[in-house]
């Protein structure tokens, strides 16, 4: 090491690469160049605990070059993270995503795009938290963590490679990927890792320091591709015009759009879902806004009938309703059929709200409130005694899945109906079940299933960890749930990018001008990236407020902009294809994601799946919002 540069106040000491906390050595410098390279390190300490390692170098010769920088920790970890990759060794679920940080005995390595803070590798032990991440310059990179019995080694590794094998998609692997980075003789080059040191925090994710400085780091306000108000209309449109459907008894809105080979329509499976990803409740929701706003009386009157659809005819003697519309019709699906808590939780706050809508539509219905209220006596009765509600039931009520962090989900509705009628069962219900689900995140470090179609470690699973926390904060002003709700926020934020992803010409992503920055990955099994974050982007705003942490505000606005990518006003083209008025892709290969197809001739580039949710979710947030100019 060259130069060390430390704050006069600092609590950190730098000795021949050893670094130490007053006498405790918390790690050491661990480096590896090839050879034929000359090189000078430089660190500095830019805030408390936060350094800035940077590597400068020449070549003699035209040259390829390969740099290791990491850090090795005088203690093992007991929790170790890749942000959106890993969560220490990804060991709960039943998928086939990357398992523990080695797989045949070689190092997992990760590119820098797939995490996401650039490279990031995480971990804790012995009071300590270390976190080391990479700034993108010249050439790509990769990381990977290593955590043996007595320590533990963070590395980022130039240039970018993906071993032993590239994680492609769900359950799948490819061949390992490896890039050369070619340098010049008599120019100088420059990598830059950033080193995070912190002591493990009493309450709240340790995490958060590494986070706060990528994002610190990389932060840029951008305005989204669209004003508000353009937004809502084109949601509207979206909804009325591609989304809508009717087919026996039912009327209300599709899944989404998929392309046939010639042109796009509605998708033929598992078309009609009350929440999750078709939203049926929120969207007639947001048409009966719609009519109060406009009064068009088309959105009133879709939306009193797709309303009117569920309520009269999927709703059980339980208090539960059918959560997918497609079993009450002739061509309904074979599998069994499952009512989860996702379904149910969006169900019951969507209906609360819809007979407030819809007595304000001068349209009385009585039956939208006992639908929501059915379903949180339904969760009233089957929680147990620690508070678990359970994650999904058959027709009958009984459990079939009593696991996973999504359980949440139901209890933002449980405050809701606390909130409107003042009955105490279930304001103690919603207490008991959020202690008993934030203690998984706290105990744990993630939150789990609540992405439906894996079974893994997720970022949905958390969601209403946040919604609940700030629910149970304005209705007791118990400051725990307040900060609770900032915990989970923390986790949430492991899944949203913090940096931009620069992408080849001719990839799609490229041609969208996609910014990865704001958008969230799925989960440990989908490491695409989606608009998902729309779903809580108001309880950021309302984080930002109510904690005078601007960071919040500067998230929820990021999100924001990242979902109003590739929205088509009717001339967008993507891939060759011309888009529906309003219509949007679920999904972003920000990543080396899925094998390469006729379709698919490069990484990078888009699902084509024109799903139901984000439309749902902008509209939702405008309709729960009455200030438009936080996003401008």
């Amino acid at each position: 090491m060259n130069e060390i540069d430390t704050g006069q106040d600092s609590h950190y000491i730098w000795k021949d690469g050893q670094l130490y906390s007053g006498v405790e050595r918390i790690g050491h410098i661990v480096s590896e160049a090839s050879s034929g390279i000359k090189y000078r390190d430089e660190i500095k300490e830019t805030e408390e605990g936060v350094f800035q390692w940077t590597r400068s170098f020449t070549v003699e010769e035209r040259q390829t070059v390969a740099f290791t920088m990491g850090f090795q920790t005088s203690y093992p970890t007991t929790y170790g993270m890749i942000p959106a990759v890993t969560y220490n060794g990804n060991t709960w679920g039943s998928g086939l995503e990357p398992k523990g940080f080695e797989k045949d005995g070689q190092p997992w390595t990760f590119a820098y795009h797939r995490a996401a803070v650039a490279g990031a590798t995480y971990s804790e032990g012995s009071g300590w938290s270390v976190g080391l991440f990479g700034q993108y310059e010249d050439c790509g990179f990769s990381c990977s963590l290593t955590p043996q019995d007595e320590y533990t080694v963070h590395r980022l590794i130039w240039p970018l490679a993906e071993t032993p094998v590239t994680y492609v998609g769900r359950d799948r692997d490819g061949a390992p990927y490896r890039e050369e980075w070619l340098c010049e003789p008599d120019q100088e080059y420059r990598i830059t890792a950033y080193l995070v040191i912190r002591p493990l925090a009493e309450a709240g994710a340790s995490w958060s320091k590494m986070l706060e400085a990528a994002w610190g780091l990389n932060y840029h306000a951008e305005k989204p591709s669209y004003q508000a108000d353009q937004l809502w209309q084109l949601g509207i449109r979206y909804a009325k015009e591609s989304l809508w459907a009717e087919e026996g008894i039912f009327k209300g809105f599709s899944i989404g759009l998929k392309w046939n080979g010639e042109a796009w329509e509605q998708r033929k499976t598992w078309r009609y879902k009350i929440g999750w990803t078709g939203q049926n409740i929120s969207l007639a929701n947001s048409l009966l806004v719609d009519y109060l706003k406009t009064g068009d009386l088309s959105s009133l009157e879709k939306g009193i009938v797709a309303l009117d659809t569920w309520a009269n005819h999927a709703r059980l003697d339980n208090g539960l309703i059918r959560c997918h519309f497609d079993h009450l019709l002739e061509n309904k699906p074979s599998s069994p059929e499952i009512q989860d808590a996702v379904h149910l939780g969006a169900a019951a706050m969507n209906y609360f709200e819809a007979y407030e809508l819809a007595n304000k539509c001068g349209v009385a219905r009585p039956s939208y409130k006992e639908t929501a209220l059915g379903i949180c006596s339904f969760a009233v009765e089957h929680q147990n005694e620690e508070g678990k509600i359970g994650k999904a039931w058959n027709n009958e009520g009984i459990p079939v899945d009593p696991e996973g962090t999504i359980g949440s989900s139901l209890v933002p509705p449980l405050i809701k109906a606390y909130n409107m009628t003042n009955e105490t069962k279930y304001l103690e219900a919603a207490e008991q079940g959020y202690r008993y689900y934030i203690r998984e995140l706290l105990d744990n470090g993630f939150t789990t299933a609540g992405a439906l179609d894996t079974y893994c470690i997720d970022k949905e699973s958390a969601i209403p960890l946040l919604k609940a926390g700030l629910g149970l904060y304005e209705a007791t002003t118990n400051v725990q749930y307040l900060q609770w709700a900032e915990a989970a926020s923390w986790y949430l934020a492991t899944w949203q990018w913090h940096h931009t992803v620069a992408y080849p010409e001719g990839s799609a992503l490229h041609a969208l001008g996609y910014d990865t920055l704001g958008g969230t990955s799925v989960s440990t099994q989908h490491h695409h990236i989606d608009p998902y974050a729309l779903d809580f982007v108001t309880e950021w705003l309302k984080l930002g407020e109510l904690t005078g942490n601007a960071a919040w505000i500067q998230r929820a606005r990021a999100a924001w902009v990242n979902g109003s990518i590739g929205i088509s006003d009717g001339t967008l083209k993507v891939m060759n294809k011309l888009r529906p008025v309003g219509s949007q892709d679920e999904g972003y290969y920000h990543t080396r994601w899925g094998f390469l197809t006729e379709r698919h001739e490069q990484p990078f580039d888009v699902t084509e799946w024109l799903v139901a949710w984000p439309t749902a979710f902008r509209l939702e947030v405008l309709r729960h919002l009455e200030d438009w100019s936080v996003f401008e």
